[in-house]
């Protein structure tokens, strides 16, 4: 088969270089200092003057990125990243007269936030390509904002329907590094069913009908385009999806901080302090809590990526399940098609299919795979952080360190909140992961009934069918293995080191609540109290 051209042949693979860079960039403040790592790390003024633009961290130039962009970062992140650092610093390295009434640990937890999202940002580049991460460094339109913003979760890949081409680029890359043309590969459907999908064509990329197809075939290429489009692009219900998430997130965003004013204020201590450094403390605190929510909206988006995978994998599975799957599934978008009951099947009986149908799951576990290791490795992130915070409550309580008590229901409120999507998240995975147990069920099911066909088929009329039947079954079991030892062997779900399952899941909430049952404990029996203005009593 020929291969796909203009695309990655390499799997997706950590890199820890890019990674500790990327971290490296991302800590120092950016506009000020990120410029100067970068010209230590690229030892080039024009290598150093392109990673500045392709990465946001110093961005002057709208050839990389667009002018709004460059506007905000100037205006608020660069600004709220040079408070918040150096809040921690005055708090943690001035005389204790020198701000007032600003707790300590409220300003770590809130650095905390802002240092557990870089490092989300630098697992993304991470997991970049080698080919992809040298572009950092070249000028457009090697690399431009458009580019940037195709590689964020938050951004293309959360919206694919903005950035035409997006999806069949990474489906193409899966073609790639699977060794396999989709193109070349065709299903086997009844005439009519064939016909509907050659009408349905509409110019894209991949053809429903090729040089190998026959009348009653279409290319596994088109149908699978057809399925994931269905899911990431047509679907209504991604709309509604999208805004859920956004009154989330911008909920959690003013809560933290509405949270930290409202409990000082009502103990009557002023939060901003009556110093300068207090409020500048003040400030980058509410900052830092502000920043919080774009944690919340990663845990958000990873349910919501393993969500869409699996009801593409579903579509994909419950194609070879009589009577198959609704036109309207596929085309959720196509009012016509919601009222009738026709179904498209893909008949296993025929060992085309199943090869076809084989491969063609294959390409579709891998598609998108650069985004589906960083989903896992922002679901692991968020629920460490999860447990972080819980670490920080049992410290507050069992290590009697000075608090004030906003700083206990601001650190609740983020344990329950991450917690809770993260978990969420976690269980998504999980029926991931559960429907590579599923359609191995299928399979053997058919195996099964092709077993019993075939000992009751002793006529001589028979043996021809006889023996294309063993030939099918001999693929399916090859089919079988193939997918248990790579879905649940070599690359499951993977979460925190661990393949996804409900003992995993279990395990998980044991961890999460002995702690938060130990801060409990902690609370009650050191007798913690607190005076008038919330402050912690020893």
């Amino acid at each position: 088969m020929e291969k796909n051209e203009g695309a990655s042949y390499n799997p997706v693979e950590f890199s820890w270089k890019q990674f500790w860079e990327s971290l490296f960039y991302e800590n120092f403040p950016p506009g000020i200092f990120s410029p100067l790592i970068a010209l230590l790390i690229e030892r080039s003024l024009s290598r150093a003057w392109y990673v500045c633009q392709n990465r946001g961290i110093c961005p002057m130039s709208t050839k990389y990125n667009s002018l709004g962009f460059i506007i905000s970062c100037w205006l608020f992140f660069f600004p709220g990243s040079w408070l918040l650092t150096s809040a921690l610093f005055i708090s943690l390295f001035s005389q204790a007269n020198v701000i007032t009434n600003i707790d300590i640990s409220l300003v770590i937890i809130a650095f905390i936030c802002l240092f557990m999202r870089r490092i989300i940002v630098s697992v993304k580049y991470g997991y970049f390509s080698p080919e992809i991460y040298h572009k950092l460094s070249k000028p457009a339109p090697e690399w431009d904002g458009d580019k940037t913003r195709r590689q964020l979760v938050t951004w293309g890949w959360s919206k694919p329907r903005d950035y035409p081409g997006l999806l069949e680029d990474e489906l193409t890359i899966s073609m790639n590094n699977n060794d396999v043309s989709l193109r070349d590969i065709s299903f086997t459907l009844n005439l009519s069913t064939a016909e509907f999908f050659q009408k349905k064509e509409n110019n894209s990329r991949f053809a429903a009908t090729t040089e190998f197809t026959e009348k009653n075939q279409v290319s596994a290429a088109f149908l699978l385009t057809e399925i994931l489009k269905s899911v990431y692009e047509k679907n209504p219900l991604l709309k509604s999806n999208e805004s859920s998430m956004n009154i989330m997130t911008f909920s959690f965003a003013l809560i933290l901080p509405a949270i930290a004013l409202y409990f000082s204020y009502s103990y009557g201590l002023e939060f901003f302090g009556s110093s300068v450094a207090s409020k500048f403390v003040g400030v980058g605190t509410l900052i830092g809590l502000f920043l919080c929510h774009q944690l919340l909206l990663f845990g958000l988006l990873c349910r919501f990526d393993y969500n869409r995978r699996s009801s593409a994998l579903k579509i994909l599975g419950d194609l070879i399940q009589y009577p198959g799957v609704k036109k309207s599934h596929i085309y959720p978008d196509d009012l016509e098609l919601i009222e009738m009951k026709e179904n498209i099947f893909i008949d296993l009986e025929n060992r085309s299919n199943v090869f076809s149908w084989t491969v063609t799951r294959r390409v579709l576990k891998t598609f998108g795979e650069a985004f589906y290791e960083r989903i896992q490795g922002y679901t692991s992130i968020l629920f460490l952080f999860s447990l972080i915070c819980v670490g920080i409550l049992n410290l507050l309580f069992w290590g009697a360190f000075e608090h004030h008590i906003s700083t206990i229901i601001v650190l609740i409120c983020i344990i329950c909140s991450i917690a809770f999507v993260s978990l969420r998240a976690i269980s998504s995975a999980i029926k991931l992961q559960n429907l590579s147990e599923m359609h191995k069920d299928r399979l053997r099911r058919i195996i099964f009934m092709l077993e019993e066909q075939s000992a009751n088929s002793n006529s001589e009329t028979n043996i021809a069918n006889k023996e294309n039947s063993s030939s099918v079954r001999a693929l399916l079991q090859q089919a079988d293995e193939s997918l248990g030892y790579y879905e649940l062997v070599y690359k499951p779900v993977m979460l925190l080191g661990y393949p996804a399952s409900r003992r995993l899941i279990g395990s998980f909430l044991g961890i999460f609540f002995t702690g938060l049952v130990l801060a409990l404990e902690g609370f009650s029996g050191s007798g913690i109290s607190y005076d008038t203005h919330g402050w912690f009593l020893r």
